[in-house]
């Protein structure tokens, strides 16, 4: 199964690299195919070094076969709409397959299609559900904040959030209250704020709820990008 790593590059640079990798690295990826990723990723961030765009999406290839490719493209992040996405729940009988030992699967048609469904229902961003319980978005790592605490569900490794990652261990370093744990589509829409995060966009406040919690949460990732 070809795995794929979509990338946020900044002033020749993929500021959540080492995420990445780690992701890589539990889908079983060796330390030479590794080696050859980081490679492959910096010759193609060299050749975009001074672009003045806020929005340059590195994609990483990665196939069964051990040959890794890069693409660079200048666009917007799905997260990027004009005064903050919506979200839409969207009901799936099972979470996505997965064989053991997988990262992120360049086949997006699970996701892709929560995507749409959400579309259809007027939502730009889905809030996965199954059983009762979030497992995903459709794009990005869903987060509530109730009483000052964070909540962001659980995911199965190979897809778990590489922005998600980086700002749990940030929260972490903060001191600031973060949990892992099941997440309800009832609590979700009772938190006091909710916010959407990817390696690409970073954060984003769902439309009308954010506040002083995802304020900081902008201001690290607003940090990373210009470190």
């Amino acid at each position: 199964m070809p795995l794929r790593e979509t990338c946020r590059l900044v002033a020749g640079r993929v500021p959540l690299w080492e995420y990445h990798r780690a992701r890589l690295a539990t889908g079983g990826c060796g330390s030479e195919l590794l080696d050859e990723a980081a490679r492959v990723v910096e010759e193609a961030a060299a050749s975009w070094t001074g672009q003045a765009s806020s929005r340059l999406r590195l994609t990483l290839v990665v196939t069964p076969d051990g040959i890794a490719e890069a693409t660079v493209q200048q666009r917007l992040s799905s997260l990027d709409v004009p005064g903050g996405p919506t979200t839409a729940f969207v009901q799936v009988d099972r979470p996505p397959w997965l064989p053991p030992g997988a990262a992120k699967p360049a086949d997006r048609s699970w996701w892709d299609d929560a995507q749409r469904r959400a579309r259809w229902a007027g939502g730009h961003q889905a809030v996965i559900v199954c059983n009762g319980t979030i497992v995903d978005g459709g794009t990005a790592s869903v987060w509530a904040v109730a009483d000052g605490v964070a909540v962001t569900p659980p995911a199965p490794d190979a897809v778990a959030g590489v922005a998600r990652a980086f700002l749990l261990d940030e929260l972490a370093r903060g001191g600031v209250p973060a949990r892992v744990e099941p997440l309800s589509p009832q609590a979700f829409l009772a938190a006091d704020e909710a916010f959407l995060t990817n390696a690409f966009g970073g954060a984003v406040a769902v439309r009308e709820r954010g506040g002083p919690f995802f304020e900081r949460v902008a201001a690290i990732f607003a940090e990373l990008w210009c470190s």
